[in-house]
């Protein structure tokens, strides 16, 4: 099982093109120094119809990084590439939410 290293943006920028763009273009370089980083996958909020009643994600941004492993993405957090991406955080632009952080392991199922 790969395992994914997940950062959730659960809100709004007064400048969402300018966040993402900063995302993609600053941070995301930073992002592929990571030892052991298999793939970054950036997921965009999009407007959707779904006939039954849902509740919205709210996120702006939801950033999916892969690793072959836990003991991967562990080095990964400790690198000092890690360190560069979180002090990297203070140049975002504007951004009013909540940042989570979460680990998952993936189990494919079709």
């Amino acid at each position: 099982m790969t395992a994914s290293y997940i950062v959730r943006y659960h809100g709004s920028a007064a400048e969402p093109d300018r966040f993402v763009d900063y995302y993609r273009n600053s941070h995301a370089p930073i992002l592929q120094r990571f030892p052991g980083i298999g793939s970054l996958v950036l997921h965009h909020g999009a407007d959707f119809t779904d006939p039954f009643q849902v509740t919205p994600g709210g996120n702006l941004l939801i950033a999916q990084m892969t690793f072959d492993d836990i003991p991967s993405l562990n080095a990964a957090l400790a690198s000092p590439a890690r360190a560069e991406a979180r002090d990297d955080f203070g140049g975002f632009p504007a951004f009013d939410g909540e940042v989570t952080h979460q680990a998952f392991v993936s189990e494919k199922l079709f």
